[in-house]
């Protein structure tokens, strides 16, 4: 199952590959993974991301350290100041959807989010901290996962968010080395005794949180955290059986590497990575077939790549499994993934004023926090719960209530783009129409957005509804008239507006159908 795809390489499989490693792939960059076909496609996909912009203050001028249009970062930070954190966090949220927004190229932004739901962090630190963490998952997101663990553990952000800080030589916290273990590496397999979870044992969160004692994060200084080895617990940790009862010696400041290190030798921090993986970009469906057939070899491929990230990802990525037709349209959109579906595959239109675009962006941050998602405001340390919460998995992004607040906020954006921008057309219908191949024809123009919107070919009873929706009860050949008028005469507005009322309520039905929520 896991190899190489060897069937077609067309619009839809495009499409496919697309939705599940980029947001919202419009039209443009469909047609050009068909004209760079498979291995260019790849190659575009897992090139070096355009760097991350650095946040800017857009409209905040308090702060002594940095005026309207510099960073902050890197900057210390006066809290006797009303607002700066916000007026920081605010620029972090919104570096979010723009990079969402602007590299519709690599898998980046997808691994990058895939990261922030794997080393959780929620509502800790400084906006400098924060910054440096989503740094860190960018620079490792394809790279050497060992080594990221490693790096992550001393994070300020995570000493902060899993009590790294208090974790003392004379009163040891286990709660990093508690989800170090049964989240971020090894994972908890079946329990096998008392305290005992078959990958890793009770004894060994002990004996690991005494390891990793001595660290400690400044929180208004921006500095690396800082180790203090009189507050490191110094004896000899002993691990259980399920680490070859190996003892882990005093090392000061360089012993958290040595835990990392011992843990990476265990197979199964492979497979509980790929496992992870699997179910960000492909299904939940982790069944025996599944472990025997894609899980195994993907781990294998990690672990002979030293645990590079890239190799086993990109074999999953390619495999005859992922663009198998089963695999299309059985992952429910999460909240991201729906708002981008229509503000990139749509083309929408931003301001270009860069503070009233900052502006857009923090509004479309709140309302996307209260459809339940927003970076750093993630649930639980497990992450989302679509991603780990079985039975319901993706279907915890979808009930009768948020299914109506997703499309509220799709009729939202050019009122939301309107408010901050007066006169910008955020949405506009008849742009995307004029870019299919064949819009004159109603037929045509129906199955080409059908494509473009969803992961599966329509049937007919959905095509039927949708054109009825376009020109009801009307004959096939009306809206080739009243489009071909528009086109010979698109200045006259009462022309131009009768043929956008029929695109609105065309639209308003393929956004409206459970087949928009999948991909």
């Amino acid at each position: 199952m896991l190899q190489p795809y060897t069937g077609p390489w067309n619009f839809e499989q495009a499409a496919h590959l697309l939705r599940r490693t980029t947001f919202g792939p419009n039209k443009a960059r469909i047609q050009q993974a068909l004209d760079e076909g498979l291995e260019g496609t790849f190659q575009t996909l897992f090139s070096a991301p355009p760097p991350r912009e650095l946040p800017v203050y857009y409209d905040f001028d308090l702060d002594p350290e940095a005026g309207i249009g510099e960073t902050w970062v890197g900057k210390p930070i006066d809290d006797s100041i009303t607002d700066i954190y916000f007026a920081r966090y605010k620029t972090i949220f919104n570096g979010w959807l723009r990079g969402m927004r602007q590299d519709n190229q690599t898998i980046t932004e997808r691994l990058t989010l895939f990261w922030h739901n794997h080393f959780v962090i929620s509502e800790s630190g400084t906006p400098n901290m924060n910054w440096k963490y989503f740094s860190l998952l960018r620079e490792f997101a394809l790279g050497d996962f060992r080594e990221m663990t490693k790096r992550i553990t001393i994070d300020q952000s995570m000493l902060i968010y899993l009590n790294g800080t208090l974790n003392f030589q004379d009163e040891p916290n286990e709660n990093y080395a508690r989800e170090l273990l049964e989240l971020f590496t090894i994972g908890k397999g079946p329990l096998a005794g008392p305290g005992d979870y078959t990958t890793y044992t009770e004894q060994d969160v002990a004996a690991i949180a005494r390891a990793l004692t001595g660290w400690f994060a400044w929180v208004q200084v921006p500095q690396p955290a800082q180790y203090w080895n009189w507050n490191h617990d110094q004896g000899s940790k002993q691990l259980s059986h399920r680490f070859d009862n190996q003892v882990i010696e005093n090392a000061g400041a360089e012993e958290y590497k040595n835990v990392i290190d011992i843990i990476f030798e265990k197979e199964e921090v492979s497979r509980h990575i790929c496992r992870r993986l699997y179910t960000w970009f492909v299904y939940y469906d982790l069944n025996p077939t599944i472990e025997a057939e894609v899980i195994e070899p993907m781990a294998q491929i990690l672990r002979d790549n030293d645990y590079n990230i890239q190799p086993a990802l990109e074999a999953l990525l390619r495999s005859q499994h992922f663009f198998d037709t089963s695999m299309h349209g059985c992952m429910i959109k999460n909240v991201f993934e729906h708002f981008f579906s229509v503000f990139n595959t749509w083309n929408v239109s931003v301001p270009e004023d860069f503070a009233q675009e900052q502006m857009m962006w923090l509004i479309f941050h709140f309302d996307l926090q209260e459809l339940g998602m927003s970076v750093m405001s993630i649930p639980s340390v497990a992450g989302w719960r679509a991603y780990h919460q079985a039975p319901v998995f993706y279907r915890d992004w979808i009930t009768s209530a948020s299914v109506a607040l997703r499309t509220e906020m799709i009729t939202k954006i050019n009122e939301i783009i309107n408010y901050v921008s007066p006169g910008t057309v955020g949405i506009d219908l008849l742009q995307i129409v004029d870019s299919m191949e064949n819009p004159a024809d109603v037929n045509s123009l129906i199955d080409e957005l059908g494509g473009l919107f969803y992961p599966r070919a329509m049937t007919p009873p959905q095509h039927d509804y949708f054109k009825e929706a376009l020109i009801p009860g009307l004959p096939d050949f009306e809206w080739t008239v009243e489009y071909e008028e528009y086109l010979a005469d698109p200045t006259n507005q009462m022309i131009r507006q009768t043929v956008e009322l029929r695109l609105l309520g065309l639209f308003f039905a393929m956004i409206t159908v459970p087949e928009f929520q999948m991909m």
